[in-house]
């Protein structure tokens, strides 16, 4: 049985993320990206995830991610969800999903044209 490899940006909420993928026997987080070192370290020795990186263009460029979790300020949902569809990656986005309805819009009709699904 093939295991999703997921990627979760954002570490603050994002921990509880992984615990609930780590819960999943498909599912298996092996990226994280935050800016804050001290938090991407902390969370990276807890769950023992070697692939770490400060940003989503650098977890994305270095991984072949099946799923990307957003769970970042609400006002960079859009950027980094439109990313991560167009890097081929399914999207888990932390609520709200963008700061507007046409913000939310744009990140629906992505995820229509790339085909992966956006939740």
């Amino acid at each position: 049985m093939k295991r999703l490899r997921v990627g979760v940006v954002g570490l603050g909420m994002g921990r509880e993320h992984i615990k609930s993928y780590r819960t999943h026997p498909q599912a298996e987080v092996i990226a994280i990206a935050e800016p804050n070192v001290e938090r991407r370290d902390t969370v990276g020795n807890e769950f023992d995830i070697k692939a770490r990186y400060e940003s989503i263009d650098a977890m994305l460029a270095d991984n072949e991610l099946d799923v990307v979790s957003i769970v970042t300020p609400n006002k960079f949902h859009k950027a980094m969800t439109i990313q991560a569809l167009e890097a081929g990656c399914h999207v888990l986005c932390e609520k709200p999903m963008a700061m507007s309805v046409a913000e939310s819009r744009e990140m629906l009709e992505v995820s229509r044209r790339t085909g992966k699904r956006l939740m």
